[in-house]
């Protein structure tokens, strides 16, 4: 996956715990890592991308920590809507069923 799919899946990952009002669940990098088995390097920059289109406000914190704060209404537009979603980020998403890349293939 490039970075457009990365921010994708974490968009979708964003907005599913935030409709559960779970948003703190995205406080730390190294509990995000573990979820999802990505590398630093590759959660950083789908937040930046995210960041950059103004979908989620994110803070950064020196030593690589971040909090996802909310997921802006043009984040929740995009993922409320199947088509734009797909164009934005090169894959289609059913919102009945939260499907991510990382399920099942982590390691505890």
């Amino acid at each position: 996956m490039g970075i457009r799919e990365d921010a994708g899946e974490l968009l979708l990952f964003a907005y599913k715990k935030y409709i559960e009002k779970h948003l703190e669940e995205l406080t730390n990098l190294e509990n995000f890592q573990k979820e999802s088995g990505w590398e630093r390097v590759r959660i950083l920059n789908a937040l930046e991308y995210l960041k950059d289109k103004n979908l989620v406000h994110v803070n950064k914190f020196m030593g690589g920590g971040f909090i996802i704060f909310k997921v802006y209404p043009e984040g929740i537009d995009l993922v409320e809507d199947k088509q734009k979603f797909k164009n934005t980020f090169g894959f289609e998403i059913n919102l009945g069923l939260f499907k991510f890349s990382w399920k099942g293939a982590r390691k505890d």
